[in-house]
């Protein structure tokens, strides 16, 4: 249970968007206004040069701070870390290549380190994970509520937080995470306190510690800022970490 609160993580689609994948200025607002207070990370499905401008762009804490694609990517200040097997990767992007499915692939796979991103109907997400499940790729697949994602082998969104955290010095069980999709269960799963909105699945729902009203997306975002104030530290408290980092 969180006592205080440290860092905050929050998801981009579907948490500070609205239902497209345009940013709702409402949650941006919100975030940039708490974020005067303690720090903010990007988790996110989104490649990390979208991950890395927004967070600096949006200036949530002192330095862009945050894991893009599933876990596959971490990043403080200009430092960046890749997470998981990149042969295994390389490998899944033949085998999309050979099979057919490259059409599928995300506007967004040329700026991908790792994590491969295909935009499939239920129909073909199906075929696509029965042909994968023969190739045999030690790989995991999760969906973010706007594409599968294929990431090495125990990288996940979770992971990739409780890594940053590490960076950072800062205790799991101090941090806050806020998500509305399947692929944030792991992040969740490690932080002292988990916010859902309504948007979110019910697996999703059940899973969080707190879920908040509204009509969900980024209208809802500001009702989870609203909870975290409470648990903000004394204005004077230092915070090392929210410097460049060394």
């Amino acid at each position: 249970m969180l006592e205080r609160l440290d860092l905050v993580a929050v998801d981009v689609d579907g948490t500070i968007t609205h239902e497209e994948p345009h940013l709702h200025l409402g949650a941006v607002r919100a975030l940039r206004s708490l974020g005067k207070r303690v720090p903010i990370a990007l988790v996110t499905g989104n490649p990390y040069p979208i991950a890395y401008a927004l967070s600096s762009y949006l200036g949530l804490s002192r330095v862009p701070m945050g894991v893009a694609e599933n876990g596959a990517v971490i990043y403080l200040g200009d430092e960046k870390r890749l997470m998981g097997d990149n042969e295994v990767m390389r490998e899944v992007r033949r085998f999309i290549e050979e099979i057919g499915y490259s059409g599928y692939l995300s506007e967004d796979s040329e700026f991908r380190y790792v994590d491969v991103a295909l935009r499939l109907d239920d129909h073909l997400q199906e075929r696509f994970l029965r042909d994968l499940l023969k190739r045999g790729l030690e790989v995991d697949v999760t969906t973010s509520g706007y594409a599968l994602h294929v990431m090495p082998k125990g990288v996940n969104k979770g992971k990739g937080l409780l890594s940053l955290c590490g960076e950072l010095g800062v205790d799991p069980r101090n941090v806050a995470a806020i998500g509305d999709s399947y692929n944030d269960l792991d992040m969740f799963s490690v932080a002292g306190l988990s916010i859902a909105l309504p948007n979110s699945p019910k697996e999703v729902r059940e899973g969080a510690d707190v879920v908040v009203g509204g009509p969900g997306y980024g209208y809802s975002l500001p009702l989870a800022v609203k909870i975290l104030r409470s648990y903000l530290p004394s204005p004077s408290s230092p915070r090392s970490f929210e410097s460049s980092p060394s």
